[in-house]
Parts: structure tokens; sequence; C-alpha cells
């Protein structure tokens, strides 16, 4: 589950007295202490601390798009957002197993991915449970995308809008919550990362990178992993082994074999600089992975399809460039 830390008021109270009134004071005959204290920085930490995953997504050169367009492309990201997470809770059963199903409203128990995203109209934030999940929601936005830009998902909009591209970044880092809105790190430089990138690439950040290094050698050994290795990582321990079988699994199957017709094909990642700005400096790595997925429900729930599908491209132009 995606146990997000949320920054209250009682904190808030206690740290800055904003609870206290009048917050206009002339008088300013006391001095308040610059550092902060042992036990406040412990309770900055429990805020910060907390790493969680970050999908960016951006429609390239919306700003572009003439008016008659433009008015059109929010609804045409919410469609294929909608359809994204309809074939991924329909086709990946054990490791989105903690999420609300598409037109499942009563499961309180569950993830609910809208309550975890942050809409821009022509693109947002997804907070997601971690970097697995994160390429897995990558290549079913890409394949919904595929589908509309060969004009075979809803043609009439596609008739009048035309192909779009898109640009993607992940980032692991820190995300709090505040309100009924999320911040932190992971936010941040995942929108640095996409508002610097002009080649509709994917891009990772180095935490994301070394959090594949970390688990399983690195990000290439999705091509031959299947389920019954990722299952003995810390972050699926509370997942229910029931579902490897008992559902569909499409993409990354119980156990990867050479004869395995679908799965992660290639992965290609290169290092291709640093973004720095103030006092943040930022290592980015190009990812492209090509992918034949077996969806056991496309879209009309009673029909399969197996598509080939890649995101990201192989060009390593430094980023910003």
């Amino acid at each position: 589950m995606i146990n997000i830390a949320e920054l209250k008021k009682e904190l808030l109270n206690k740290m800055f007295e904003f609870n206290v009134l009048p917050r206009v004071r002339f008088k300013k005959q006391e001095e308040y202490p610059k550092e902060y204290t042992e036990e406040e920085k412990a309770e900055i930490l429990k805020l910060t601390s907390q790493k969680h995953t970050v999908v960016g997504i951006d429609i390239y050169q919306y700003s572009l798009f003439p008016a008659d367009k433009q008015i059109f492309i929010p609804p045409l990201f919410a469609l294929i957002y909608n359809h994204t997470w309809e074939l991924i809770t329909e086709n990946y059963s054990y490791i989105f197993q903690h999420y609300r199903k598409f037109g499942d409203i009563d499961n309180a128990n569950r993830i609910d991915r809208n309550n975890h995203f942050i809409s821009t109209g022509d693109g947002g934030f997804q907070i997601l449970e971690t970097p697995i999940h994160a390429v897995l929601f990558v290549l079913t936005f890409a394949t919904i995308v595929r589908f509309y830009n060969s004009d075979s998902f809803m043609r009439r909009l596609h008739a009048k809008i035309g192909n779009i591209e898109l640009r993607y970044a992940i980032t692991l880092d820190g995300v709090y919550k505040y309100g009924d809105n999320f911040y932190g790190a992971a936010i941040i430089n995942n929108a640095r990362i996409l508002s610097k990138d002009k080649l509709n690439r994917l891009l990772i950040d180095k935490n994301t990178h070394d959090w594949y290094l970390s688990r399983m050698e690195g990000i290439e050994n999705l091509m031959s992993l299947g389920i019954n290795d990722i299952k003995d990582f810390n972050e699926f321990s509370g997942y229910n082994p029931a579902k490897i079988t008992e559902a569909n699994n499409a993409l990354i199957p119980p156990n990867n074999t050479l004869a395995n017709k679908e799965g992660i094909k290639s992965v290609d990642v290169q290092k291709i600089g640093k973004i720095k700005e103030k006092e943040t400096e930022l290592e980015i790595y190009n990812l492209h992975i090509q992918a034949i997925i077996h969806y056991a429900h496309f879209l009309l729930k009673t029909k399969e399809r197996v598509v080939t599908i890649s995101a990201g491209n192989l060009n390593i132009v430094g980023i910003g460039e």
C-alpha cells in the first residue's frame, strides 16, 4: 500500500502557532530560534524520509496546439488515463493487487488511483508503489496512445486533433501530503526532468536506477525475472501470492523462461547527464523498453489482444540540449 506521510495542522500549531491569532504582529521584542530543535528535526524527517515512486506524463507542446484542438486535449488525456487503468487492473492481478479495479467504487481497502494522481490537464503525476509498477504503467499508457495514434481509438477525436507525442519520467524520492495535495522532491524533480526533455523520451532519475540495481542487478534484468522472483523483494512482502496463479498476469509471467513469447524483450539504459537547479543536482538516465504484452481483457473485456509496444527512444543527446 502507499502510506504517505501527512503534514498535519497539529504539527504546524506546535512549531509555528498556526492557530494563534492575530498572525500579524508589529511588536518584535521576542526573538525566535532560527535552528530546528532535535525534536523538530525528527518530525521533519518523518515527512521527508519516505520515498515514493512518481511517474510524470506530459503531452509534448500542448500549448502550441491551436485553440480548437487544445480544448479537447484534457478530455483525451482523461480517456487514455482511464483506459490505461482499466487494462492494468484487469491484466496485472498480482503486481497491482492493491489497486481498486476500474468501476469498483465500494472497496475502500484498495488504492484509488485518482487519489494519488496530480492532474495538469495535458498530463500529470501518478504516485505508485514501486518502480516496477511505474514501468508497467508507462508501457500500458503507451499502448493506448499507440492505438490512438494509429487511428484505432477515439477515431472522431483523432480526426480533429491528430497524433500526439508524449514524454515520460520516473522518479523515486520524498513525497508528503498536506491537505488534499501532494508535495515533495519526487514530484519537483519529475517536473524538472520533463521540462528539460525536448526529445520525448522515457527518463529516470538515479534513485530509480539504483533501486533496480539493488533489487535485481539492474533494470535490464526485467527481461529475465518472473513474478516468483519479484515476490521476494521487501516491497512485495505483504502481497497475496495466490494472485500469481489465480488470475491474469500480463507481461511478467510467474516464471520467466526463454520459451515465453510474451515479456519485456529489450531494455536499454544510458546515463545522459545531470540537471542542476540551485543547489540540487540530478543524474538522469535514458530508458528504452520494448515488450510483447498479451492482454487477456483488452478494452472490450471479452476480447484478447497481443501488443508489441515500446516506451522511450534511443536518442542519447544530453538532457536539455
